[in-house]
C-alpha cells in the first residue's frame, strides 16, 4: 500500500509540475502535506493478518460387517499440521499437510463389535483441536448352515426347465417355466391335446403343478413376481388375485419381445425387461415403452428403497456378447431418470444385478463383481477362491447374506466375511444350472434345469 501511494504521488507531481514556470517549487511544497496524510490513511486501512481457525469433524458414512467408512471434515488446516485418527486406542490414520474433506476406510474390524473413533489436529506434537467421539457397531455374520430339499419335475416327453421363482412366504412359493410329464404333450381320451405345465406352487407341504393359459393357449412363462398371496404376476399378462388368474391385454409395445424379468413396488407400478432392448413401465393402468437405443437383451432388474431417505432406485442389466460384445447397466433414480453405469472392466456376458442402496452393487455373469457406489471408478473382482462357473443369478437379504447360483450346480452363500459353496458339500454338482433364485429372510429357493432335462427346485431353510 505504501509503495502504491508513492507511485500515486509521483504521478501526481508529474501531472501538476510545470518545470519552466516560476513558483513550481512552491507548488511541490503545497502538495507534500496531502501526500503524508494519504500515507497515514493507507497505513490505517491495511488489512491485519488473521491466524487460521482450524475446524475438524468426524462422522460415520457407512458400516458393514468388517468395514466402516468415516467422513473427515477439515477446514483451515495448514501444511505443517497433522491429523491423527484413532479407533479406540489404536492410531489408524496419520494425515499430513493441508487436509480437505475426505472419506476414510477402516477394514480391520470384527463382526458385531463396538468401536469408537476420534480425530485430532496437531502441530509440533501439540493438540490444537479434536472431534467429538463417534461410535459404531459392525454388522454380525449370518449362518451358512441350511437344511436343503431337492425337487425334480418332468423328465418325459420333452426337456423341462424352470426359469424364475418368487417367495411370498415359507408356505407360498411360485416357480415358472415349462414342465413336460408323462401325461402331457399327447391327446387325452377325448382327443384333446394336453399341453405342458408352466408353473408350480408350494403350499407348505407339497408342490402342485399348474397350467396357466392365456386366451386358452399354453405359453412358456419365464418370469414371476409376487407382492402378496393375492397379487402374483406372471410375465406382464396374467395376475393371480388369490382366487382367479386375470388375463390382461398384451400391449403392442410388448409384442415380439420375450419378457425375462419383472420388478415393481405394486401392481400399478411394474417394470418388465426383455429381449431386443425391451424396457417397459406399467402405471395408471397403461404401459409405456422406455427406449434406450440399446439392442442388448435385458436379463435382470432389481429395485430397492434407501433405508434413510425411503426413495427407491432401480438397476437394469443386459448384454449381447455374441454380437458386438455389447453389455449395459442402467440406473433409474427415484425421479425415474435413466442413466448409464460405467461397465469398464466388466466381462461382456452379464446376467444378474442386485444391490443395497448406498452400500454395494453386485453384478453376476461371467464372474462376480461389485462396487460400493456409482462414484467408485472400478468394479472389484470377487472371483478369487470361487468355482470357475458362470453365474446366472445373485440375490440377498443384506450385505451379510448374499446368494449366487449358476452353472454346474454352483450355489454359494456369503455371510459377510466368507463364502460357502454348497455344490461341493450339501448339494450335487451337475451338468445343468440354476437359472434364478429368490431369498426371503431364512428361506432361499433356486430353480433351473437338472441332468437329462429335469426341472429342479432347491429349497433351503436356515437352521436356528
Amino acid at each position: 500500500m505504501i509503495h502504491a501511494a508513492i507511485a500515486i504521488y509521483n504521478r501526481t507531481i508529474g501531472f501538476f509540475s510545470l518545470p519552466r514556470l516560476s513558483g513550481a517549487g512552491s507548488f511541490h511544497f503545497f502538495l507534500l502535506p496531502f501526500y503524508f496524510l494519504f500515507l497515514i490513511s493507507c497505513e490505517k486501512q491495511t488489512t491485519p493478518v488473521t491466524l487460521p481457525n482450524p475446524r475438524l469433524t468426524l462422522t460415520i458414512e457407512d458400516v458393514a460387517v468388517t468395514e466402516a467408512w468415516l467422513r473427515l471434515g477439515a477446514q483451515e488446516t495448514a501444511a505443517e499440521q497433522q491429523i491423527i485418527v484413532r479407533r479406540d486406542s489404536s492410531e489408524i490414520y496419520t494425515l499430513s499437510g493441508a487436509i480437505t474433506d475426505t472419506t476414510l476406510h477402516d477394514s480391520a474390524l470384527l463382526p458385531a463389535h463396538d468401536y469408537t473413533y476420534r480425530a485430532e489436529l496437531r502441530k509440533n506434537g501439540q493438540k490444537i483441536v479434536g472431534t467429538e467421539p463417534v461410535s459404531i457397531t459392525t454388522i454380525d455374520t449370518t449362518s451358512h448352515d441350511f437344511q436343503w430339499e431337492i425337487f425334480e419335475f418332468g423328465g418325459a416327453r420333452g426337456s423341462s426347465v424352470l426359469y424364475d421363482v418368487a417367495i411370498v412366504n415359507e408356505n407360498d412359493i411360485w416357480a415358472v417355466g415349462e414342465i413336460h410329464t408323462a401325461e402331457t404333450d399327447t391327446f387325452d381320451s377325448l382327443g384333446n391335446w394336453v399341453p405342458p405345465y408352466n408353473a408350480v406352487h408350494w403350499d407348505g407341504s407339497e408342490w402342485e403343478l399348474k397350467r396357466i393359459t392365456y386366451n386358452g393357449s399354453f405359453w412358456t412363462i419365464k418370469s414371476v413376481f409376487a407382492f402378496s398371496s393375492n397379487d402374483v404376476w406372471f410375465a406382464a399378462f396374467v395376475n393371480w388375485n388369490g382366487m382367479n388368474y386375470v388375463e390382461l391385454p398384451i400391449p403392442n409395445i410388448l409384442i415380439g419381445h420375450g419378457i425375462n424379468k419383472i420388478w415393481g413396488t405394486s401392481g400399478n407400478d411394474l417394470y418388465v425387461v426383455g429381449t431386443q432392448g425391451l424396457i417397459a413401465h406399467y402405471t395408471d393402468q397403461s404401459w409405456q415403452r422406455i427406449y434406450t437405443g440399446m439392442n442388448v437383451n435385458f436379463y435382470d432388474i432389481w429395485g430397492a428403497a434407501n433405508s434413510q431417505s425411503g426413495q427407491t432406485e432401480i438397476f437394469i442389466l443386459g448384454s449381447l456378447p455374441s454380437i458386438g460384445q455389447e453389455r449395459a447397466i442402467l440406473h433409474v433414480d427415484h425421479n425415474g431418470r435413466f442413466s448409464e453405469v460405467d461397465v469398464s472392466g466388466l466381462p461382456f456376458s452379464l446376467k444378474s444385478v442386485w444391490f443395497v442402496p448406498d452400500k454395494s452393487i453386485f453384478v453376476a455373469g461371467d464372474g462376480l463383481f461389485h462396487k460400493r457406489n456409482l462414484d467408485e471408478p472400478l468394479w472389484k473382482n470377487i472371483n478369487q477362491g470361487h468355482p470357475n462357473f458362470y453365474r446366472e443369478s445373485v440375490r440377498g437379504n443384506g450385505l451379510n447374506d448374499i446368494f449366487v447360483g449358476g452353472h454346474f450346480g454352483l450355489f454359494s452363500h456369503f455371510n459377510g466375511v466368507s463364502w460357502h459353496h454348497y455344490n461341493a458339500t450339501q448339494l450335487p454338482q451337475f451338468y445343468g444350472l440354476y437359472t434364478s433364485l429368490a431369498v426371503k429372510e431364512d428361506h432361499v429357493v433356486a430353480v433351473g434345469v437338472f441332468n437329462a432335462g429335469l426341472g429342479i427346485i432347491v429349497r433351503g431353510i436356515r437352521n436356528p
